[in-house]
């Protein structure tokens, strides 16, 4: 358990809370409230691209305020399990070394960004960056394997895209979103998240 790192998944909670707490009590804000959740893929590319390794499902779901015509604040909850950074690899002494077998680790994340208004319209796109906090939870293997998967690790880490949404009546939109993460854990993931859904504003 790293106990340090705690803190900062509070602290932005207690933030993105006080702020919907501000949006709520003004009819003005209010009015710029949203909620969205979407469906994707992603891809592990802390070392090449490969357009055949995008694995899928990821889900996210969030929370956003405006903070005035061209920026809004955003909150975001996503969860996805992804292969192990090591499977496959030689592992061990070398007098008696394993071959990691295929496991996966359970990332769940909690996001805080800021988003810029870049094109308005039917079509709207939104440039966006932020930081977050994120859990590495490595499924169990064989007791032989099992000391050299990923560490269970709760870490820091920053992201930063772009998405667009389509309105179509109402308060509904649909949202596609390209977003990419850099997990500041001990493997240094980088991944990249394609998705797509929907998004209501009040």
């Amino acid at each position: 358990k790293l106990p340090a790192e705690v803190p900062v998944s509070i602290r932005i909670r207690g933030l993105s809370l006080g702020l919907l707490a501000l949006s709520l009590g003004s009819p003005a804000l209010a009015q710029q409230f949203g909620v969205g959740a979407t469906y994707g893929w992603f891809n592990d590319v802390e070392h090449r691209f490969r357009l055949e390794n995008f694995r899928s499902p990821a889900w996210e779901g969030w929370i956003e305020s405006r903070l005035g015509e061209e920026a809004s604040l955003r909150v975001t909850y996503g969860t996805l399990h992804a292969p192990g950074d090591n499977v496959g690899q030689t592992v061990g002494p070398s007098e008696s070394p394993i071959v990691m077998p295929e496991y996966r680790d359970r990332i769940q994340y909690i996001t805080l960004s800021v988003s810029y208004l870049f094109r308005d319209g039917p079509l709207t796109t939104e440039l966006f960056a932020g930081i977050g906090g994120y859990g590495i939870r490595p499924e169990s293997i064989s007791p032989a394997a099992d000391p050299f998967r990923d560490a269970r690790e709760r870490v820091f880490g920053w992201h930063a895209g772009v998405d667009g949404s389509l309105h179509l009546s109402g308060g509904f939109s649909l949202v596609g979103r390209v977003a990419f993460h850099g997990i500041q854990s001990q493997t240094r993931r980088s991944l990249l998240i394609a998705s797509t859904g929907a998004a209501y504003r009040f």
